[in-house]
């Protein structure tokens, strides 16, 4: 329960980090508020990458997993909100390959210990 739940937490962080870094060019009020949605989001975010990296660790005990779990988590995050935010393209070859090896980095950390 604890690996799904710091998963989730992950997604949610990234989520988060993903309007943090980019709200300055997403247009209308996040443009103009980028600055306070940077300052506002950042301790948000850092508070769940330290719980979610705790719980992680509490199940997993390996740092190395838990950083290419949630470098998987982060790619998979950032190809949805890119793509409905800024409308950039996502079954190009590059972002396909991407994807399967992001799946087959957090399938490997989930199912092999």
């Amino acid at each position: 329960m604890r690996i799904l739940l710091g998963a989730l937490l992950f997604c949610v962080a990234q989520v988060l980090a993903w309007f943090q870094s980019n709200s300055s060019i997403l247009g209308g009020k996040l443009e103009e508020n980028f600055l306070w949605i940077a300052l506002v989001f950042g301790p948000i975010v850092s508070v769940l990458f330290a719980y979610g990296t705790k719980m992680l660790y509490a199940e997993i005990e390996s740092l190395w997993s838990i950083r290419f779990l949630t470098f998987g988590i982060g790619y998979l995050v950032f190809i949805p909100l890119t793509w409905y935010f800024l409308g950039e393209q996502i079954f190009t070859l590059k972002n396909v390959i991407s994807f399967i090896l992001c799946v087959t980095l957090i399938s490997t950390q989930f199912f092999l210990k």
